[in-house]
């Protein structure tokens, strides 16, 4: 009977305390119970929050190339191309006695994203480039590719980054079989140019890659805005291993008549790789708020390819000062995601940093580089939560040595990078995604308010 009545008042107990505790998210500061500190919420923070261009990338060693048209109703048009270059694989190579051209193709595979809408067509163009790329200028993304206008070789496509693509192969001694092979393009190039400048090649030609590349220039890849359809979208293209110009010829080996296939990489490591990409954001927006950057608006806008970024500052952070000592416990920003739809899906990552007196990029504490303070990249957060639509990053050390006097609050900033951003590169802007994401602002009276959330606790 003693037993009976004690296991009914354990129960009774612990339906008491579960009926007493609230769900985190009430107040909007989500806290693990296990590591909770007891402190005061506010969320009243006023924020400064606007819309700003990204500053120009150099694309000289981006890890992925973009390609495409996109016009997005809300973020305007995104325009990009590529320029690159061909390696000799080996140098010194012949192609034998009497070469008979069969067919080129150039071969492009993709790399990890496509942002825009897939069920668009676009006209994809390959050009010769007016000069070789050169291997020591730096080349920025707002730069034009000079190129010839003849066009050598074209092909209409869906970027499809998933279903693979059935190829032809040679097989030494034995008919040619068909394999399945990695999604990628495949696009002819025109018999003449590469009988003139391949095929035809003076031994001195194809000694070296620079004195190759002096001679046939290298590639512009662009998409036919007039000849492509739907709101299009902008695709990357992997550019650093595996795509390569295809040449398939027969020659004469004694007696016999071979088929042959020579490969010939791209690889900016070897011969140079660059791409323009810029935006038009007339008639949008956007547009407004970049020419009022002193009016607030309901919402802010960040974009990738060296798009926009938002500049947040935090003005009447100093009065907490007026609560007295108190120690920061959590603070986290909390920005809410306005619209998106399954064609523009909201940037999968942002990151945030800061400027110093130097309006150089830097860290905030809570992700720099000292590893007593310093989060994981998903406990700094940055991350998007479909479910809630929103992105959260944990300040907790900023707002703290901001109070105490260590560090000087510049302008912060927030922008898109690549789901596999590594923080060694630094807060740079980013070519490695094209994605993008309208956020609601830290305007008084919006809906989906920016907020920041300080958990804090006062010390005797």
């Amino acid at each position: 009977m003693k037993l009976f009545k004690l296991d009914l008042l354990t129960l009774l107990i612990s339906l008491f305390i579960l009926s007493s505790c609230q769900e985190t998210e009430s107040i909007g500061l989500e806290v693990n119970t296990a590591t909770e500190i007891k402190g005061n919420l506010i969320d009243t923070i006023t924020i400064n929050a606007s819309t700003v261009a990204e500053d120009s990338i150099i694309t000289n060693t981006l890890s992925q190339y973009p390609l495409g048209y996109l016009n997005d109703p809300i973020m305007g048009k995104t325009t990009a191309n590529i320029g690159l270059g061909l390696t000799l694989d080996p140098p010194g190579l012949s192609f034998g006695t009497s070469p008979v051209l069969d067919s080129a193709v150039l071969v492009l595979f993709y790399g990890k994203e496509f942002h825009g809408d897939s069920t668009s067509k676009f006209k994809v163009e390959v050009r010769q480039l007016t000069n070789p790329i050169s291997e020591t200028a730096t080349h920025y993304n707002t730069k034009a590719i000079a190129h010839n206008s003849s066009i050598l070789g074209s092909k209409l496509l869906s970027f499809n980054l998933k279903d693979s693509v059935r190829v032809s192969e040679l097989v030494k001694g034995k008919p040619d079989v068909v394999r399945s092979k990695a999604p990628h393009i495949r696009i002819p190039i025109d018999k003449t140019f590469i009988n003139n400048n391949f095929l035809s090649a003076s031994t001195a030609t194809l000694a070296s890659n620079s004195a190759f590349n002096k001679v046939i220039n290298g590639f512009y890849l662009t998409v036919d805005k007039s000849q492509s359809t739907g709101k299009g979208g902008i695709a990357f293209l992997n550019l650093t291993d595996s795509s390569r110009l295809e040449v398939y010829y027969k020659s004469q080996n004694g007696t016999a008549t071979d088929t042959t296939l020579h490969k010939f990489p791209i690889k900016n490591n070897t011969a140079p790789v660059i791409a323009n990409f810029t935006h038009d954001y007339t008639g949008t927006a956007i547009r407004t708020q970049l020419n009022n950057p002193n009016t607030k608006f309901d919402n802010i806008f960040v974009q990738g390819l060296a798009g926009l970024r938002t500049k947040l500052n935090f003005p009447h952070l100093d009065k907490l000062k007026s609560l007295g000592n108190i120690t920061i416990n959590k603070a986290e920003l909390i920005l809410t995601v306005v619209g998106g739809s399954d064609e523009f899906k909201p940037s999968p990552r942002l990151i945030l940093y800061q400027t110093d007196i130097a309006k150089q990029r830097q860290f905030i504490p809570d992700f720099g580089t000292n590893p007593n303070i310093s989060l994981t990249d998903f406990g700094f957060g940055g991350y998007y939560d479909k479910t809630n639509k929103r992105y959260k990053f944990v300040v907790t050390s900023y707002i703290q040595d901001i109070l105490r006097g260590r560090l000087k609050q510049y302008d912060t900033y927030i922008a898109p990078v690549g789901i596999n951003y590594n923080r060694q590169t630094g807060p740079l802007p980013s070519g490695a995604t094209a994605t993008s994401a309208v956020i609601g602002s830290g305007k008084a009276g919006v809906s989906y308010k920016m907020k920041l959330n300080i958990i804090y606790s006062k010390i005797n």
